[in-house]
């Protein structure tokens, strides 16, 4: 009789959004966490889905055997990259617990322009502005719009870049597993434990997530790598201080 492994499914790493062909936005995320997690997973005889985006050092991978018929690799680069990733793993294998520790990136760049330019489309049409929302909306959507599908000049003085929203991993993981065990994470700023608190909560209802695990970035810069572990209905008591803690909370967690 084959044996049944569990099924694990970790994201993790920055999202890279591109500028046009060569700059891109991303963040300071270093995939350390979702590395360590896998690793331990992985030593208990769980197969682990590892999302990771490209850009994580090779030198991290290795501490993890990333020839073992236990691990997946999926790689990735962008957010929308990620959610396609994670839907197509979704209809491949039941999951019993996903933990979402990927830094998506919250914006994106909608396309970019030279201000000289803007400047002149706005001149030239200014006679036809009536009200605040018409120059809005020419600005959300200018003619002028540079073509970023191979590299921009490195030499434009006035560059920019109107950003728009990624859209919201987090948003899409109880749709696309219903009856797994579904854990996220919320980095906030020099915020009170009790703001960090109820934001995680918040975010832990309004997607229908079992728990968050929520840290201070001021915590993380003074070398404190506390995450505190948050339900719907706040603050559980549990805080984890390294991955090895939040490894043997989901452990027990399928083991009942």
């Amino acid at each position: 009789m084959e044996k049944k492994y569990k099924n694990i499914l970790i994201t993790g790493g920055p999202t890279n959004e591109y500028i046009d062909e060569v700059m891109k936005i991303t963040n300071m995320s270093t995939g350390s966490l979702s590395l360590k997690l896998a690793e331990h997973f992985l030593k208990t005889g769980y197969k682990v889905f590892l999302i990771l985006t490209n850009s994580i050092n090779t030198e991290k991978l290795k501490s993890i055997d990333a020839s073992s018929k236990m691990l997946k690799i999926i790689s990735i680069e962008t957010t929308e990259e990620m959610l396609e990733a994670i839907e197509t793993e979704s209809k491949s294998a039941h999951f019993d617990a996903f933990i979402h520790a990927s830094a998506v990136a919250d914006y994106k760049a909608a396309f970019t322009f030279l201000l000289e330019d803007l400047a002149e489309e706005l001149f030239n049409h200014i006679r036809e502005f009536e009200s605040a929302q018409d120059i809005l909306n020419l600005l959300e959507n200018p003619l002028c719009k540079l073509d970023d599908s191979s590299k921009i000049s490195s030499y434009q003085k006035n560059l920019t870049v109107k950003l728009g929203l990624t859209p919201k991993v987090i948003a899409r993981l109880r749709e696309w597993f219903p009856d797994t065990l579904l854990i996220g994470c919320k980095l906030l700023e020099n915020v009170s434990k009790e703001e960090l608190y109820a934001v995680a909560a918040k975010l832990c209802i309004k997607n229908n997530m079992d728990y968050i695990l929520a840290n201070d970035l001021a915590d993380l810069r003074a070398g404190k790598q506390e995450r505190y572990l948050v339900s719907k209905d706040g603050f559980t008591g549990e805080i984890f201080e390294n991955p090895e803690n939040i490894f043997e909370f989901v452990n027990d967690r399928l083991e009942d």
